[in-house]
This record gives structure tokens, sequence and C-alpha cells, in this order.
């Protein structure tokens, strides 16, 4: 396969999106086929109905069976998108990296930190970088957290909470609800690597690490209900709840600090508009209207001030547009290896320490 060996090429960057799930046609198609710095070159998928899907969307991407065909691209293939489940991932990647392809792993991205060591190393030697998805660091009520805390205006964070709720009552047969913990199955890894990578965003390395996995639905082969608590280097405290079976009404975000507190409801618009078939070039993709603003009490010399915070807007394009510097070697990785191996030992430690149990 091709590389970008020019650092100053200008040409787009050939891109294959391995899978065509809910990840490849909402989270990652969207993005490169509106980015003017990648060209979506192929799609991977072995499902029928996906195949004619994604033919339809992007008639001139090459449909492809299986991994192997994309060597017989031709002008080969500069950047592979992993978009399939976690337990596919290390031997893709491995495979990307050995044919001369950069390589964006979507989350979970490998279940343990054996995998991610291997990957990483793989992708040093190769000279090839390697991104994983974390693209809910662009969610728009993260970004304005965030923003609050680099500001101050909460003072010293002392507790974190962050929610990430759905109703899905039936267990079905993906590998979200089948897969086993130890192949990076189950709602913690699932929804708990944008948690954990948020909270060790925001408040660094965890030292201690506390969890509880629990399967709720009958017919699931892995956890639903899962909670994870962090103690952070920092002194602050991250409380995290992953879960399939609530209707959310607890805040997706509580923050406390010495002089204030900030609460939201409600997840990123980002990821329904899409589903729904809203463009990223789409005006106002990603705002967040008024009424769905989170609440700031700051305490002042006159007593609590209670005012709404306009969200910041969600921006998930800016991972490809800093995942473009990064193949074509100018800029930085927007999610590095190192830094999603982290999130990879917070939940390995999670999922070893506390096995999920059933509900009776």
């Amino acid at each position: 396969m091709s590389s970008l060996k020019d650092a100053a090429s200008t040409r787009p960057i050939r891109t294959a999106v391995v899978g065509y799930g809910l990840s490849g046609r909402v989270f990652h198609s969207p993005f490169i086929d509106a980015d003017h710095n990648f060209e979506l070159t192929a799609i991977v998928t072995a499902n029928d109905e996906r195949a004619a899907l994604a033919a339809r969307q992007y008639p001139s991407a090459r449909i492809c069976r299986d991994f192997g065909e994309l060597n017989a691209v031709n002008g080969g293939i500069d950047l592979v998108v992993l978009a399939g489940p976690p337990d596919s991932h290390r031997d893709l990647a491995l495979t990307a990296l050995a044919m001369g392809s950069a390589v964006i792993v979507d989350k979970p991205f490998v279940p343990s930190v054996k995998d991610a060591r291997l990957i990483r190393d793989a992708a040093g030697k190769a000279g090839r970088p390697v991104m994983v998805f974390h693209n809910r660091r662009w969610d728009g009520d993260f970004l304005t957290v965030r923003s609050l805390i680099e500001e101050g205006r909460l003072g010293e964070v002392f507790h974190f909470e962050s929610a990430f709720e759905h109703w899905a009552p039936e267990a079905t047969n993906g590998w979200k609800d089948q897969l086993p913990a130890s192949k990076g199955g189950g709602v913690a890894w699932d929804l708990g690597s944008h948690l954990v990578d948020q909270a060790i965003q925001l408040f660094g390395p965890a030292t201690s690490i506390g969890a509880r996995l629990r399967t709720v639905r009958d017919g699931g082969g892995n956890d639903d209900h899962s909670e994870i608590h962090l103690e952070h280097d920092s002194g602050v405290v991250s409380r995290l709840l992953m879960t399939r079976v609530s209707h959310p009404t607890a805040p997706r975000f509580r923050v406390l600090g010495s002089r204030g507190s900030f609460v939201s409801y409600g997840l990123d618009p980002q990821e329904p508009a899409l589903d729904a078939g809203a463009r990223p070039t789409d005006e106002g993709f990603g705002d967040v209207a008024p009424d769905d603003y989170g609440t700031l009490i700051e305490q002042t010399a006159a007593g609590a001030v209670s005012s709404r915070i306009p969200t910041v807007t969600g921006d998930y394009a800016e991972f490809y547009r800093r995942a473009s510097a990064a193949v074509r070697g100018t800029g930085p990785e927007p999610v590095p290896v190192e830094q999603a191996l982290e999130v990879v030992a917070v939940l390995e430690t999670a999922a070893t320490a506390a096995p999920a149990t059933t509900s009776s």
C-alpha cells in the first residue's frame, strides 16, 4: 500500500473504512467524505445490506467484501479506519501498518494493555501514526465543562460525575451485548471508553480505580449497567456511570468545585443528527438549543448566582482535521496511542477486578 511520504503533499489521503455498522456509517464516513483532505476510497463490509447502502451513499468508493481486497485498490490506501468490533482491532491494525498505512482505531481501542503496546510498538517500527477515535473529546458539553474549569469559574474541582445512559431493554446479538469483556465487549468498554477518556483529559491519571459491572437484562453476554470510580493524581474523584437500561434522567455532567458547581443534561446532538442523515457541513450542525444549556452556580460576595451557560458547539470534524496533519507528517495525532493506552489500563483493571455479575 502507498503512504504519504511527502509531508508537503496536498493530494487527498486515500482512506478505507473497515466496517459499516453504526460507527463506519455515522462517525467516520461522513467526516472523511466532507473533508477535502481525504478521499473515501474504499469501504469494507461483508454484510450485503450494508454494502448496498454504502454503495448508494458513496458511489465513488470501492466496496470490498473483506480486508484483503484493499491490496488490489488502484493507487493504494494511505489510511485505514477500523470501525468494526474491538476483538478485530489488534490483528487488522498490525496488518494495516505492515502494508504501510496509517491507522485510526475506533473505541474500544483493544481489550488489553498488552495489545495496545503491541500496536504502539508496531507503529513505531513502521513509522506510521496510529490514532484512537475518542471523538467525544469534541462533544459540546464536554468542551463547555473543560472551558469552565480552565477559566477557574468553579474554583478547585474536587468531585466529577459523568453519566452516559440510554434505554435498550432488549439485549441484541451484536458485539456490544454479547462479546465478553475480555474481548472488549460490554457497556464499560463501549460507553466507558468515552467517560474514562474524558475524566483523564480533565483531571489527569487515576491512582485508584474502583468498579462494579452488572448484567441486568436477560440474554446479555456481558455487562450492561456499570460504574467506575477514579481517584486522580490531582485529588479529584470521578464517578462514572454507563448503562443501557435507563431513561436518561440523571445529569450528563455534574462538577463540584470550591467556588461553584455546574450541571448539564442530555447528550451531544451530533450523533443523532448524523444518524438522521445530516452532514457535518450543514448549517447549525453541533449546535445546542438554549433550553438545553447547562447551569452554573457561582458563589459570590452577594451569595449564590445561577446562570445558564451556552454550550460550545460540538465538533467531531476536528478529529479528522488533526488526523490529516498527522498522516501527512505536519502535526501530532489527535489522540495518540499512549493516551488511549491509559484508558485501556483503567478499563482492563475495572473489568478484571469487578467482573460482571447478574442481577437476580
